[in-house]
């Protein structure tokens, strides 16, 4: 016999626009502070970091602000219940008592992602497919037919984040991952570092949109154009990307567009802010031309082709760069020079100029020959790093 589950599940609001909804805003491990800051600037309630991650209250124009605004988080998901899950079972029969027709329909595609285990669910593959399982079983069972899988872009997203023996689920308000700005060009390749990780070192370098910003190794351009952005204040979330809202039972089309329109209406001129890229790779030159122009931030930002040895030393603002790291790009030893040439420019600039250098190789970190006044732990993917902050005086 089954065992009964007590499932603790919000009830679908009879005005969403006011009830207080639970949400969970996910991100890089070390970036749950500035993060936590973004939601609390946007109104969000009760915010709490966690581990990559921050909890937060609000209502449906709180959800849509945080996707349109958040220049840091992965995604923002959408408490639906909270169960037992003790075990395979326990977790299906919980699934089972959702009604899944407040949240989406038969006819919408379908994929689960599972956080964390237990004593019994120690495999998040597993995991996710007891938690379809029981999506699709619901659906059939209520209405005769099953939404089909997509695990590449599916229309409907559910997060299950397994924390003891309890599971909570949530459902995926971003679609894509909210890095995904919409103004990189898919023809270059991925970037190598993400929007939403350049954003959030932009923030703790202390960034604020007004001053000379260089980046000597500017890759693909992102800490260029995500300083531009912020300088211009655009939301990110207005660069034409789409989100999963749009497609939910509750979405309220006034409160969006009244939101992108208030959004549009802080967008700020520039004057005095110039943003100035350097790279040796043509390729990596054209890659961040094609940012600019897709981001429209193509006339704050002077882009050349130069190695960092001929780089000038700056006399004001800020130095803000993302090196190779000797794990993907070269050896290490061939990489000294380039760190060593680094510290040779922010030695040589202004008083009052500040450097900023992420980096998972202590080895090279080293090799700028500077004392960081801090260091922030950050990871970007799986590679542990520090950004290091460096005052010149």
């Amino acid at each position: 016999m089954a065992r009964p589950t007590v499932v603790k599940r919000k009830k679908k609001p009879a005005a969403p626009s006011s009830s207080s909804e639970t949400f969970f805003a996910t991100t890089f491990q070390g970036v749950e502070k500035v993060l936590a800051e973004e939601l609390k600037a946007i109104g969000a309630q009760n915010v709490k970091s966690a581990n990559r991650g921050v909890s937060f209250q609000g209502d449906l124009a709180t959800c849509y602000k945080a996707n349109l605004w958040s220049r840091t988080a992965h995604r923002i998901l959408w408490q639906i219940a909270t169960f037992d899950a003790t075990d395979k079972d326990a977790l299906y029969d919980g699934v089972r008592q959702i009604n899944w027709l407040d949240h989406t329909t038969q006819h919408a595609t379908l994929a689960v992602d599972t956080v964390g285990t237990n004593d019994n669910l120690i495999h998040t593959q597993f995991t996710s497919r007891v938690v379809k399982d029981g999506i699709v079983d619901w659906f059939r069972d209520n209405t005769g037919s099953r939404p089909d899988v997509d695990l590449q872009n599916p229309e409907f997203r559910v997060s299950a984040r397994i924390l003891g023996n309890e599971c909570t689920l949530s459902w995926d308000t971003s679609g894509e991952r909210l890095h995904r700005r919409g103004y990189r060009s898919e023809i270059g390749g991925p970037a190598p570092l993400k929007e939403n990780l350049a954003a959030a070192m932009l923030i703790m370098s202390g960034f604020k949109g007004e001053g000379m910003l260089v980046d000597p190794m500017c890759g693909s351009g992102t800490i260029l154009v995500e300083a531009a952005l912020m300088a211009q204040n655009r939301a990110p979330g207005l660069l034409g990307r789409h989100f999963a809202f749009v497609k939910h039972p509750t979405y309220e089309m006034r409160t969006w567009h009244n939101l992108q329109g208030d959004a549009r209406t802080e967008i700020i001129e520039v004057e005095g802010c110039p943003i100035v890229g350097y790279d040796i790779n043509e390729d990596a030159i054209r890659r961040t031309q094609a940012a600019a122009i897709g981001s429209g931030t193509d006339d704050m930002i002077r882009i050349r082709r130069q190695p960092i040895k001929k780089m000038s030393p700056i006399d004001s603002g800020m130095l803000v760069t993302n090196p190779p790291y000797g794990e993907r790009l070269g050896d290490i030893n061939q990489l000294a020079g380039v760190y060593r040439q680094l510290g040779d420019i922010l030695k040589s600039c202004g008083a009052g100029v500040s450097g900023h250098v992420i980096t998972s190789s202590k080895f090279l970190a080293q090799k700028i020959g500077l004392l960081p006044q801090r260091q922030d732990p950050l990871w970007n993917g799986a590679l542990e790093c520090r950004l290091l902050h460096y005052d010149v005086f």
